[in-house]
C-alpha cells in the first residue's frame, strides 16, 4: 500500500509543478510579491498541528513567489502525513500593506490501529512497542518504519542474536486506518559462556578479561554476544599491550567454539590466540624540515623521555601536539609524515618526522548551516574569528563553547575546506538549534527556604532566551500563593552597538505577608534598646541566647509590598585564563509595611513607625568574575572565581542600609569518560566549591537593626547546607559555606546522577566574624540524588544525611527512624 501512495505523491507533486493550482499559473495575482503572514492548516485530525508548525516556521516572512510555494508543497508532501493537499490564498492587511495568509485543506494519510509483532520470542511485545517510534493513532511514515526496524534489529544484537533480521508493511484495516507489520526472523541467541587467551606470558587472562567490554554470563551479566563488542574487544587488548611497550604485540587469530547445553542454549567459548613480542624502550624524535619552529621547540612538547618504556598512546598525543602547534598558529596545508624506526635487536624504537611546511591558511568564509531562528550575526559574534584572519584551532574551540553556553543550539559541529585560492579556507559551522521558548503554566515550588512561607505556588512563565533570533532574552511571569504573589517583566540585550557589552533592565511588582515579634504585653519598649525584647521571652537574656524567633502566638502578621526598576549592564573580555567579566546594575524600589495598628503593636520601631507609608529601597551592585568552565550551565572542566559587592540602602530614609560582599570559587573536573554507544558515554565529573559572605553596616549608620532578619544570611537547607532546612531560622551576618560533588550524566544535558558532601556555617553576631570559631558550628550533610540540567526544569532532588562536630566527635542527626534522610528538592543554579 506504501508503494502505491509513494508513487501517487510522486504524481501529485509533478502535478502541482506542473500547474500549481490556485496559484502558479498566474503571475499576476494579488499575493505574488507579497510576504507571507501565515500558513494554516484545515482538516487536521492525527496530525499534530506543533509538528507542521515547525516545518512552516522558515516561510514565514518571505516573500511569496512560484519557486518559494513548490518548495513549501514539497516539504509538506515529503513528510508523507497527508493523501491531499489543496491550497488558498486569503489577504491579510496591515499598516505596513497587504499580506498573505496560505491555508491548506488537507486529508490525511491512514492513521495505524494496530501493531503486530509476528516471529518475536526473545523479547516481549511491551518490550517491542517501547522500542518503536510509531505508536497506535499515530500517520504512518516510511521512513519511521525504517527507523523502528533498525531499532528492533539493535536491541536484538544487545541481547545476543547476530543473525536477526526485521521487515516491516502496512495492510488495509477499516476505511481510514492501516495495521503495521513487523516480521522478525530471530536466529539463535548465542551466550558467551567464558573467555580463553593463549600465548600471554606477560600478562595474565585474568588482566586482559578486564579489557574486554563483553562479559561471560553470570548472575550479574547476561553473557549476550555481540559481533561489534568483539572487533572493539580486539582492539583494546592490542592497545593494552602496546601502550605497556609492548608494540609488535597483536591478536592473531580469534576463534568460536559454539555448544549447546541441555536447554537447547548455544553456549560461545572465544578464544584470543596473542603474539606479544618483546618490550620496546623510547628512543627519541627526530624533526626534518621545520624551519617556522625550531626542533628544540617541537621537542619540548613530547612527554615521552628516552629510555622509558615505550606507551604508544603517550607517543600519538606527543605527535598530535607537534601537529597541533602548527594547527594553533595557522599552519593546516602543511604535510606531517611519521617514520617509525624499530630495532628488534636492541629493543628501541624511534620516530623520525618529516615536515613540508606550507603558507598559513587565512580564512576566506565563515559559513553558517542549520540556523533557522538564530540569525546568522548572532552566531557569527560568538566566533573570535573573521574572514582574512589566521586559522586558529583554538579560538575555534572557545567559538564552540560560547555557542554550547547560549544553549540555543544541541549540536555544533566545524568543518573546514579549501577556499578559492592556495592558503585560503572556509570555516564552516553547522548548529542544529532546540527549543529556546519556555512556556509554563501550573504548580511549582515557590524557591523560598522561609518554613512559614507556602511551598506551592501558581505559576504562569514565559521566556524566551532568542527572542526572535536575535540572541536577546525577553521574560514574562507571574507568581501566586496564599502568602506571596509576584510579576515580572525582564529584558536583556547580549550584546551593544556590536561589542560583548549586556544591557537589560527588570520590573517587579511583589506582595509578601510576613510575620514580625510583637511587644503588646509589659514590660514595654521602644524596640532599639539593647536590653528590649519581644513578647516570649522573658528576660533580654533568654532572647539574646534563642534563635530570636518567638513562639507563632506571639507573632503578629502584616503585608509588605515592593515595586522595583532593575537595571544592569556588563563586559565579557576572552583571555588566556579564561572570559572576565565585569558588571553592574542599580535597583530603584519603593517598600510599604501594611498593618492593623489597633491589634499590632510592632517589636521592631521602624516598622512601627513606617506602617502605611512608601519607602524607598534603593541599592547598587559590581561583579568581577573570572570563567574558564567549558559549558557554564553543566561544567566537566575549568575553573570559576567571583567577587560581588552590593550597596544596599542609598539615602538615610531608607530603612536598611549595609553592605555585603559574596565571593566563590568553583573547579571542576572530569575523573573519567568511557565511551560506550556513538552517543552516550560514562563518564564522571568532579567539582568542588567554597562561597563566603559578609554583610556589614555601612559607615557611618549608627541605626539598629540596619538589616530586615528576612535579608540576613542563613544555611537554608536547599541550596546551603542541603538537608539543615531546621537551621533556616538561625539568622546571620557572615555565611561559608562548601560542597564537593562527583556528578554523573545520564541523559547529557538533561539528567544526571549526583553526590554531594556539602559544609557550612553561619555566624550571627555582628562584628565577631571568625573570632573564636570552632568547627562546632558547622553544618555537614552528604548524599545523592538527581539533577534535572534543563533550563525548563531545573530541579534537585536529593537525599540527605546530617551531622555536626561536638569537641571533636561526630554526632548524627536523626529524623524520625534511626538511620533515616531527609529529602530535600532544590533548584539547580547556575552561574554565567
Amino acid at each position: 500500500m506504501l508503494a502505491y501512495r509513494r508513487l501517487f505523491l510522486a504524481i501529485a507533486l509533478l502535478l502541482i509543478l506542473i500547474a500549481a493550482p490556485g496559484f502558479s499559473q498566474q503571475r499576476d495575482e494579488w499575493y505574488q510579491g507579497k510576504p507571507i503572514r501565515d500558513i494554516t492548516f484545515a482538516g487536521l485530525k492525527n496530525v499534530k498541528l506543533s509538528d507542521l508548525e515547525g516545518l512552516m516556521r522558515p516561510f514565514k516572512g518571505r516573500i511569496f513567489d512560484d519557486d518559494l510555494f513548490w518548495e513549501i508543497q514539497k516539504t509538506l508532501y515529503e513528510t508523507e502525513y497527508f493523501e491531499q493537499i489543496s491550497p488558498s490564498a486569503v489577504q491579510y492587511e496591515t499598516i505596513f500593506g497587504t499580506e498573505v495568509i496560505i491555508r491548506f485543506a488537507v486529508v490525511e494519510s491512514p492513521i495505524v490501529n494496530r501493531i503486530n509483532f509476528i516471529g518475536n520470542s526473545g523479547l516481549r511485545r511491551t518490550e517491542l512497542l517501547d522500542l518503536i517510534s510509531i505508536k497506535i493513532n499515530d500517520v504512518i511514515n516510511v521512513m519511521k518504519m525504517r527507523l523502528d526496524e533498525q531499532a528492533i534489529i539493535n536491541k536484538y544484537l544487545e541481547k545476543g542474536y547476530p543473525d536477526i533480521t526485521v521487515r516491516s508493511d502496512t495492510q488495509p484495516s477499516g476505511d481510514s486506518s492501516i495495521a503495521l507489520n513487523f516480521y522478525i526472523s530471530e536466529g539463535e541467541k548465542i551466550i558467551i559462556k567464558e573467555f580463553v587467551f593463549e600465548g600471554n606470558s606477560v600478562f595474565s587472562a585474568r588482566t586482559l578479561k578486564s579489557q574486554l567490554s563483553l562479559k561471560a554470563k553470570t548472575l550479574i551479566s547476561d553473557g549476550a554476544f555481540q559481533e561489534s563488542k568483539l572487533l572493539a574487544d580486539r582492539l583494546a587488548i592490542v592497545r593494552y599491550y602496546h601502550d605497556r611497550g609492548y608494540i609488535d604485540a597483536d591478536v592473531i587469530d580469534i576463534t568460536r567454539d559454539i555448544q549447546k547445553d541441555e536447554k537447547r542454549n548455544n553456549n560461545l567459548t572465544i578464544t584470543f590466540r596473542i603474539h606479544e613480542g618483546r618490550i620496546y624502550t623510547f628512543g627519541g624524535i627526530t624533526f626534518e624540515g621545520n624551519r617556522i619552529f625550531t626542533t628544540g621547540d617541537l621537542s619540548k612538547l613530547v612527554s615521552s623521555k628516552t629510555g622509558d618504556t615505550v606507551n604508544e598512546r603517550r607517543v600519538e598525543a606527543d605527535l598530535q601536539k607537534v601537529a597541533d602547534q602548527y594547527f594553533e598558529n595557522g599552519y593546516i596545508f602543511n604535510t606531517i609524515n611519521r617514520e617509525e624506526k624499530k630495532d628488534s635487536v636492541s629493543g628501541i624504537v624511534s620516530y623520525h618526522i618529516s615536515i613540508i611546511e606550507r603558507g598559513r591558511a587565512h580564512i576566506e568564509n565563515i559559513i553558517i548551516r542549520g540556523n533557522e531562528k538564530t540569525r546568522t550575526e548572532v552566531i557569527l559574534r560568538e566566533i573570535p574569528l573573521e574572514p582574512g584572519d589566521v586559522f586558529s584551532k583554538s579560538k575555534v574551540m572557545d567559538g564552540l563553547r560560547n555557542l554550547y553556553n547560549l544553549q540555543y543550539f544541541s549540536m555544533v559541529i566545524p568543518d573546514t575546506v579549501p577556499g578559492s585560492a592556495d592558503s585560503l579556507m572556509d570555516l564552516i559551522i553547522n548548529v542544529e538549534e532546540q527549543p529556546t521558548t519556555d512556556l509554563q503554566l501550573g504548580l511549582t515550588f515557590s524557591g523560598s527556604s522561609d518554613p512559614d512561607t507556602f511551598p506551592v505556588s501558581a505559576l504562569v512563565k514565559w521566556n524566551d532566551r532568542n527572542f526572535r533570533g536575535s540572541g536577546n532574552q525577553l521574560g514574562v511571569d507571574v507568581n501566586a500563593s496564599p502568602d506571596t504573589a509576584s510579576s515580572a517583566l525582564n529584558y536583556t540585550q547580549r550584546w551593544i552597538f556590536g561589542l560583548p557589552l549586556s544591557g537589560g533592565f527588570d520590573f517587579t511588582a511583589q506582595w509578601n505577608k510576613r510575620l514580625a515579634p510583637m511587644k503588646n504585653l509589659p514590660p514595654y519598649f521602644n524596640g532599639d534598646e539593647i536590653y528590649a525584647f519581644p513578647d516570649g521571652f522573658n528576660s533580654y537574656n533568654e532572647y539574646n541566647s534563642s534563635t530570636g524567633v518567638p513562639p507563632r502566638e506571639y507573632l503578629m502578621t502584616y503585608n509588605q509590598w515592593y515595586l522595583s526598576l532593575g537595571f544592569s549592564t556588563g563586559y565579557r573580555w576572552p583571555t588566556m585564563l579564561g572570559n572576565v567579566s565585569l558588571s553592574g546594575g542599580v535597583r530603584v524600589g519603593f517598600i510599604r509595611n501594611v498593618y492593623d495598628a489597633s491589634l499590632y503593636n510592632p517589636f521592631d520601631p521602624v516598622l512601627r513607625e513606617e506602617n502605611n507609608k512608601w519607602t524607598p529601597r534603593n541599592s547598587f551592585w559590581s561583579s568581577l568574575s573570572l570563567d574558564q568552565r567549558d559549558i557554564y550551565y553543566d561544567p566537566s572542566r575549568g575553573y570559576y572565581i567571583q567577587d560581588r559587592f552590593g550597596i544596599y540602602g542609598i539615602f538615610n530614609s531608607e530603612r536598611e542600609r549595609y553592605l555585603r560582599n559574596d565571593i566563590k570559587a568553583e573547579y571542576f573536573l572530569t575523573m573519567f569518560n568511557i565511551p560506550i554507544t556513538e552517543k552516550w558515554s560514562f563518564k564522571a565529573v568532579f567539582g568542588i566549591h567554597t562561597g563566603l559572605s559578609l554583610i556589614f553596616r555601612q559607615p557611618g549608620v549608627e541605626k539598629s537593626p540596619f538589616i530586615e532578619k528576612a535579608n540576613k544570611l542563613s544555611v537554608d537547607g536547599m541550596f546551603v547546607g542541603r538537608g539543615w532546612a531546621d537551621e533556616y531560622s538561625k539568622k546571620g551576618l557572615l555565611l561559608w559555606e562548601n560542597w564537593a560533588e562527583i556528578r554523573i550524566p545520564l541523559v547529557p544535558g538533561v539528567l544526571a546522577w549526583d553526590f554531594f558532601f556539602d559544609a557550612a556555617t553561619i555566624e550571627t553576631r555582628e562584628g565577631d566574624y571568625f573570632r573564636g570559631y570552632s568547627f562546632n558550628n558547622m553544618r555537614f550533610s552528604f548524599g545523592g540524588g538527581f539533577r534535572f540540567t534543563i533550563p525548563q526544569f531545573p530541579f534537585r532532588f536529593s537525599l540527605a544525611k546530617r551531622f555536626y562536630l561536638e569537641d571533636g566527635i561526630v554526632k548524627w542527626v536523626e529524623q524520625g527512624n534511626a538511620g533515616a534522610l531527609d529529602f530535600v528538592i532544590s533548584f539547580a543554579l547556575a552561574t554565567y
